[in-house]
């Protein structure tokens, strides 16, 4: 699923230029990707972009995760995912929807490098950066707790 995301991020470089979902499907299987993981790919950045704010994220301060969470999503992980909501680089929401994307990469070994290529996926498809280029090089150049 990331390796489909992260071809969509540096094929379009705004979301909203990305063709319908046809010409994407098309387009994904030529360039090698499985169907069935092109489909799940597609039907969970559909949601993502197309979901509306919840308001009662807006006041989520603290996170606990679930078990299956937990397994998932080893400390190193949690810990990014934390400094990125403690940078402001994530909002609640768009946190739970990098983790909705981490928890999606079923079977694969989710490292930091995921959470970050995730956040990214995130708030390009959200719309949420305006300077990408330089969040770009700041979230996949940083050292583990050095991003400023």
């Amino acid at each position: 699923m990331l390796d489909i995301l992260v071809y969509l991020y540096e094929s379009f470089r705004m979301a909203e230029l990305a063709p319908d979902r046809d010409a994407l499907e098309k387009r994904l299987f030529a360039a090698g990707f499985e169907e069935a993981h092109i489909n799940a790919t597609l039907d969970w950045f559909a949601n993502l972009t197309s979901s509306a704010a919840h308001d009662r994220l807006a006041h989520a301060h603290y996170r606990h995760y679930a078990p299956e969470e937990l397994e998932s999503l080893n400390d190193a992980c949690r810990d990014e995912i934390s400094y990125l909501v403690g940078a402001e680089i994530l909002d609640p929401e768009s946190r739970e929807w990098v983790i909705s994307g981490l928890m999606a990469l079923a079977g694969e070994d989710v490292e930091p490098d995921h959470v970050r290529w995730m956040t990214l996926i995130v708030l390009w498809s959200r719309g949420l950066i305006e300077h990408f280029t330089h969040l770009e090089e700041m979230l996949l150049n940083h050292e583990p707790g050095r991003l400023h």
